[in-house]
């Protein structure tokens, strides 16, 4: 059995830079509901929670959690843009429990990059994990967080692309995604 997974994510900015934010409720100050889309699958208990408590802070950040295998929990939120030329920061703590290289949990972040038609053209993940197996592809850049605790995190999503993603056209990105995912494989 695996156990539990967590994601804590403090403020979260998607913009042209840091002082404009595109999100609607990027720092979590309202309920959930306001700007993000909550959807869990699989068996286990699924959460996604806000609360000033995460942080040693006035501010609120919001929690996603599944527990028990296999399934998800995920908290996302969707933006048209013009171009990918946006940067992505956030703050994170990651969290894993159990595990095994069979069953494994992880925590993560991730940027998907869409087109008009909302196909997903590739990704990018940040994830926490001892056991997970996920590999980079010409879509798919991973980003294998090693020191769990609070840290800052930025994301130039056009170099990214450029420098990353050889399978993404810069060029067709009409829509980014952010995520926070908590994700238990069993295999």
């Amino acid at each position: 059995m695996c156990l539990k997974v967590s994601l804590l994510v403090l403020a979260l900015v998607v913009g042209l830079g840091l002082s404009q934010n595109l999100l609607v409720n990027g720092d979590f100050e309202q309920e959930l509901s306001v700007g993000w889309t909550y959807t869990d699958s699989g068996s286990g208990t699924h959460q996604a929670l806000r609360d000033t408590i995460y942080q040693p802070d006035p501010d609120y950040e919001a929690w996603v959690y599944q527990y028990d295998n296999p399934g998800w929990t995920r908290l996302s939120q969707m933006i048209e843009v013009l171009s990918p030329a946006l940067r992505v920061s956030f703050s994170a703590n990651f969290r894993e429990s159990g595990g095994s290289s069979t069953c494994w949990p992880a925590a993560c972040f991730q940027v998907c990059y869409y087109n008009s038609n909302n196909i997903l053209l590739g990704e990018t993940r940040y994830y926490y994990s001892t056991y997970a197996n996920w590999t980079p592809t010409p879509t798919l850049n991973l980003y294998r967080i090693t020191n769990p605790d609070w840290n800052d995190y930025e994301l130039d999503i056009e170099r990214e692309i450029n420098d990353n993603l050889p399978g993404v056209n810069p060029d067709s990105v009409a829509k980014v995604e952010v995520a926070l995912w908590s994700y238990t494989f069993s295999g």
